[in-house]
Order: C-alpha cells, then sequence, then structure tokens
C-alpha cells in the first residue's frame, strides 16, 4: 500500500485567477437574450447533395474544417508491465478554497488533445471541472496552471458536470502605428488568422462557459435551454471534423449542436453562439458522448440504452432530420431483468467502442462497424429509425466492479489500446486491449467467437494510504471511511499517466513506472 500527501491547492500564487473571473457573474442576462435571437439565425444551405453511411477519409463535405485529417496513431504495443505509482492526489475544486473540503464532486477529466497543443498547453496538461470551478494542471508536476471559477457563490443547482476540450479559429486585431510621413493619423488593423486552444464546460442551469485556454480567460457563457431554469447538461463534445460545433447533452435525453464561432482576440466582442439544431430525445439523460470519425457516427450513452446518430454536416447546415439507431446492449447471464442504463461509452479506437451498464459488472467492447452491419429498420419508436439488438456473442466482455452506484465514467488510450474505469472504492481497473485489437486474441471484434469467460484487468491501481493533515484538523473522518466513487478516468497519449477525479473532491495522478528510490 502507498502511503503520500494530499495536496490542498487554495489558489493564493496563482496570477490569472482574477483574470479568469471576469466579466462572467455579468455575461448571464446578455447572452440569455443573445442565445434566443440567435437561434432563430439559420446557416447558409450547402449545395452538397446527401451521403448515406461511408468511410469517413473517402467522403468529405465541404462543411468540414480544411485543416481536418483523421490521423489515429498505430496501435503501440506498451513495453513491460501496467505498473503505476502514485505521483499527486490534489485537492484543487474545495468551495471557498476549504482545505478540508471532501463534499465537492469532481466529475469530468480530459487530457489537452493532439491539435490543442502549443507553448502553454503540452500533452502532460490535463483539465477537470467540478464544483463551480475548471482546472487546468500539469501532471508531471502537479502544478495548477490555470483555475477558472464561475462564481464564487455559486450553488448546487450551478455545479458544472461536463467538459470538452478542442480548438478555434482565432481572429487577432492588431494595431498598427500610423504612418506619420503621410500624416495619416487612423490607425488601421491587421487581421491574424490561426487556431486557439477553448475547453467548454456545462452543468447546472443548462449553462456553457467558453474558455481561452491559451489566454486564460472565460470569454463567453451561454445557455442551451432558456425555457427551463434547472435544465442540466451532462454531456459535452465538439465536432471533430467541425470543431466549431458543439454538440450538448441533456439530462432530459435531447441532444443540441450549437455553432459557437471564432475566438475573436483580444476583446471577444463579436464572439456569436447558436444553435443549429436539436435531436429529439429518445431515452432520458445523454450521459456520454463519442464520434466515430470513419463512419461519422455520434454515440450517446443513455438512460435505457445506446443511440447512434448518422451525423450529416450538410443535412445539420439545413436543419434535416439524422438517422438514429437505437442499440440495446447485451443483459448479464446473472441477471436478465437487469435495465440498460448506459452510463459510459469511450472509444478505444475509433471503431472500438466500450459501454458500461450500471448494475451489470461487465463492459462490453464491440466494432462499430461490424454492429451497425447488423441494424434493422424499426416503426415502433418514436425518434428511432433502426434497431439492433446486442448478445452477449457479439461483444468482448470485460470483468469489473459489482459495485450499485451509477455514473462511474472510463478513459481509453487509442495509442496503447488501454482502457480504464474506476470504481466506488478508488481502485482503479486497468485493461490492455492491444491484443484483442490486433487481433493477437480473437474476440467478436475481429469477428471470431465470444471468449468463454470474460477478460480479467491487466492491473488494478489500488487507493493509497493518504496523510491528510486538512481533514485530521476538521475533525472529520479519514476518506477512505466512505465510498471513494471514482467519477471519470483519463489516460494520456502513450498511457504514460493516468488522471482519476472523485466524488470526494480528490484529483489523483499516477505515473507509469516504479516508485523512484527517494520516494
Amino acid at each position: 500500500m502507498f502511503g503520500m500527501n494530499v495536496m490542498a491547492w487554495n489558489g493564493g500564487d496563482l496570477e490569472k485567477l482574477e483574470v479568469l473571473q471576469n466579466r462572467i457573474d455579468n455575461m448571464s442576462e446578455n447572452t440569455t437574450k443573445d442565445s434566443e435571437q440567435s437561434s432563430a439565425v439559420a446557416l447558409e444551405k450547402s449545395s452538397k447533395a446527401d451521403s448515406s453511411l461511408s468511410d469517413g477519409k473517402n467522403s468529405r463535405s465541404l462543411l468540414a474544417d480544411p485543416w481536418y485529417e483523421f490521423n489515429e496513431p498505430a496501435p503501440e504495443k506498451i513495453e513491460g508491465d501496467l505498473y503505476y505509482t502514485p505521483s499527486y492526489f490534489l485537492r484543487t475544486h474545495s468551495k471557498n478554497n476549504n482545505p478540508a473540503d471532501v463534499q465537492t464532486q469532481i466529475w469530468q477529466c480530459v487530457f489537452a488533445p493532439t491539435h490543442a497543443l502549443g507553448e502553454l498547453i503540452t500533452s502532460d496538461v490535463v483539465a477537470t471541472c467540478g464544483g463551480s470551478s475548471v482546472c487546468f494542471i500539469d501532471v508531471t508536476t502537479g502544478h495548477v496552471l490555470l483555475k477558472y471559477n464561475r462564481s464564487t457563490k455559486a450553488l448546487a443547482s450551478e455545479n458544472l458536470y461536463a467538459l470538452a476540450w478542442s480548438t478555434l479559429d482565432v481572429v487577432c486585431d492588431e494595431t498598427i502605428d500610423p504612418d506619420e510621413s503621410n500624416g495619416d493619423m487612423e490607425k488601421k488593423k491587421k487581421k491574424k488568422l490561426e487556431r486557439g486552444s477553448v475547453v467548454a464546460a456545462g452543468g447546472g442551469k443548462s449553462t456553457v462557459v467558453l474558455v481561452d485556454v491559451e489566454a486564460g480567460f472565460c470569454y463567453h457563457m451561454f445557455r442551451t435551454v432558456t425555457t427551463k431554469a434547472n435544465a442540466i447538461i451532462c454531456s459535452l463534445l465538439f465536432h471533430p471534423k467541425k470543431q466549431s460545433w458543439l454538440f450538448c447533452g441533456h439530462e432530459d435525453g435531447h441532444i443540441e449542436i450549437w455553432e459557437v464561432g471564432k475566438l475573436y482576440r483580444p476583446n471577444y466582442s463579436k464572439t456569436e453562439c447558436m444553435s443549429l439544431m436539436t435531436l429529439p430525445a429518445v431515452s432520458g439523460d445523454a450521459y456520454n458522448l463519442s464520434y466515430c470519425q470513419q463512419l461519422d457516427l455520434l454515440l450517446a450513452g443513455c438512460d435505457s440504452a445506446l443511440l447512434v446518430y448518422e451525423v450529416d454536416l450538410d443535412k445539420v447546415s439545413r436543419g434535416e432530420r439524422l438517422c438514429v439507431t437505437k442499440v440495446d446492449l447485451p443483459t448479464p447471464s446473472f441477471d436478465e431483468k437487469a435495465a440498460n442504463v448506459v452510463d459510459s461509452i469511450v472509444l478505444v479506437r475509433d471503431t472500438v467502442l466500450a459501454a458500461k451498464c450500471a448494475l451489470h459488472a461487465r463492459i462490453y467492447v464491440m466494432d462499430v462497424r461490424r454492429l451497425m452491419q447488423n441494424k434493422l429498420p424499426i416503426t415502433t419508436l418514436k425518434n428511432v429509425d433502426f434497431h439492433i439488438k446486442v448478445g452477449l456473442d457479439d461483444v468482448l466482455s470485460l470483468e469489473w466492479s459489482d459495485t450499485d452506484n451509477y455514473y462511474i465514467n472510463m478513459g481509453a488510450d487509442p495509442r496503447s489500446c488501454v482502457l480504464v474505469c474506476g470504481d466506488d472504492k478508488g481502485s482503479l481497473w486497468l485493461y490492455d486491449l492491444h491484443a484483442v485489437i490486433n487481433g493477437d486474441i480473437a474476440s467478436p471484434i475481429t469477428g471470431a467467437k465470444a471468449l468463454k469467460n470474460p477478460l480479467r484487468p491487466t492491473a488494478m491501481l489500488l487507493w493509497p494510504n493518504l496523510d491528510d493533515p486538512e481533514v485530521e484538523k476538521a475533525g472529520k473522518l479519514r476518506l477512505d471511511s466512505y465510498d471513494i466513487v471514482v467519477d471519470k478516468c483519463c489516460i494520456s497519449d502513450g498511457a504514460d499517466h493516468v488522471v482519476a477525479v472523485t466524488s470526494n473532491n480528490m484529483v489523483c495522478i499516477w505515473r507509469r513506472g516504479r516508485p523512484h528510490p527517494d520516494n
């Protein structure tokens, strides 16, 4: 059992904290009005003909970002075992900077995507959200680089539950000195076009905040649902081929697509966000969203099913309905009446999906391309065009916890093919799926028969023995006296670091390798 100290961060040395808090409290009223007006604005129709489901590498919409290129890394087997050492356990989302806050839940974590890397943002930076704040942490040092706090007086109904990271086109106005030789005193403006790193966070009251990461500034806020005061955003995802489009999944099951525009630095005065279309609810709670780029499929893990939307950029721009497939995942043999609450999905590879149903004690891994070949038309379900019934023989089953807790979200690294999921004891279950992905282990993923028994985890990371003086000073019980629910895990590119966030306000950073002799 490892022993280490809990580090409670109070933001005392962070220079940009006050900058990040500017303007956000005064934006709610204005952005709500802007959202209502912009929802009525229609995008220019595209003349490109509709296309059926096809390989994304061979078909391209004129609306796709000109710089977009599908560049999934080739699978690389990790040398040696999956041994990780706890590096930093941080308490960074405390309400009112209370160092003994063990009530705030941290819901999401995501590493910076490859296309968002720059001088400030490296592949070692992870973003986390929980309570009313978003943090950016360097996993190699444990330093909090930036923190945005929505409000020091934020209520529980204003918590942030969802997080997405991408880049947007930057339009930057630079002032040029007047030309004194001709006496022209008018200042001219020169526009430079580049791309900037942007994080979107959403949650209570259907509010989305947009943070310009490189500038250290929360520059815009809008509401996706203006007709319901307590609507909640459960999930966010930027479209990988049109990165100014943001998918917003809600607790009632409907998904909205928003155009969030460009980064107009330095004053952001031209920022406009508009609703493009709404995908009607099929089942409640759109918990998770993923996007299969090669097949142009939006995958949604929902309250009673896995939903698959065939996304056509041109149809979205015209506001036309998208084709929807409802997927019923397997029922565990030990409980044939178990519900299919799909509370977590993640793509291990672009066409290899891992899905987890609450109370199933299993994680199901399947090939999306093979899955979609089995769809059948259906007319008895509202807002659904096709249906797929998946059995245990159609998936690779992974052994997982028998916890009765919901909303424990997985993470995966496409390069190493490592999948990770937490539990309610603070432990992390790691699965090295490289041999399954490349066919060394025959399974339904590669068209073979199902394995006789579920695959066991390759490694497990147990909750370490923490020395937590702030909690002890406050007279509170040790963290491990209660359930430690790991709400979300993520893995860095190449699986050098694993990050987990918990229900008791902890950001847990694990480094691959053996402990250093001095520690």
